[in-house]
């Protein structure tokens, strides 16, 4: 829980956070020894890994496989996992599962996507005492058609529902909100409104910090996942270095 508590500590003294996501060892030693905040193994290990179309084939076990190779590569850096789809479907399901990842894996954040239909799972878990990170906004897992990219919040009465769902998040104990291209002007709210750090991708930059795929970041990625993709000519260190900087 140490990374975790020097993590929040960044945000309260006032630090924009760095999330950037790791499959494998040697990234995820790169990441922490440049002083990334947060490194997330995430589901989209599905595409960028397996090569797949969407993140719906990642099972527990390649989640857990990945995030013990990560986790040999950080010292100072929070690792936060991702809960794959249908691994939290009921509450003794999703502790089951959490469980597993920080007890095999040592994560110091749990991430689901949660929407009005599982909030009783977020509050489940934190009950538990699940470090846990609500993601928000675009769910990919939820995704079963390319119209399910894009923009979310735009009109009000989605704005609202999705700024009313992230404080229900902030008042159970989140440690942590991910807001997934959520329109500019209602994560701004959210961030403001939140005592947990709000943290966003394809969410505008006026956050409590940014997350990116790594492989996007290089323009290597099997599949574009965000806007973030730069040209294949750019050093590693460089797109590296200049996220972090930018994020600092």
């Amino acid at each position: 829980m140490k990374n975790l508590n020097r993590l929040l500590n960044l945000y309260k003294r006032g630090r924009k956070l760095s999330c950037i996501t790791a499959y494998d060892a040697s990234i995820s030693k790169y990441l922490d020894s440049n002083n990334t905040d947060i490194v997330l193994v995430g589901d989209s290990l599905g595409q960028v890994i397996k090569g797949g179309k969407s993140t719906h084939t990642v099972s527990i076990d390649e989640i857990i496989y990945h995030s013990k190779c990560v986790k040999s590569g950080l010292k100072k850096a929070t690792l936060m996992i991702d809960l794959p789809i249908n691994t939290y479907n009921s509450k003794s399901q999703a502790y089951k599962n959490a469980y597993k990842l920080i007890s095999k894996c040592s994560a110091d954040l749990v991430k689901i996507e949660v929407n009005e239909k599982n909030i009783n799972i977020a509050d489940y878990l934190i009950k538990k005492n699940v470090p846990l990170c609500g993601h928000i906004g675009l769910l990919p897992q939820s995704i079963k058609s390319k119209s399910g990219f894009r923009k979310y919040g735009k009109s009000l009465k989605e704005g609202n529902q999705i700024y009313d769902l992230a404080l229900s998040l902030d008042q159970i104990g989140v440690k942590l909100i991910l807001l997934e291209c959520v329109d500019n002007i209602v994560a701004d709210k959210i961030s403001k409104a939140c005592k947990s750090p709000v943290i966003g991708i394809g969410s505008g930059k006026g956050l409590d910090g940014q997350v990116a795929v790594i492989y996007d970041l290089l323009g290597i990625s099997f599949n574009k996942i965000t806007s973030l993709t730069m040209k294949k000519s750019s050093s590693f260190d460089k797109v590296i270095q200049n996220f972090l900087k930018n994020n600092k």
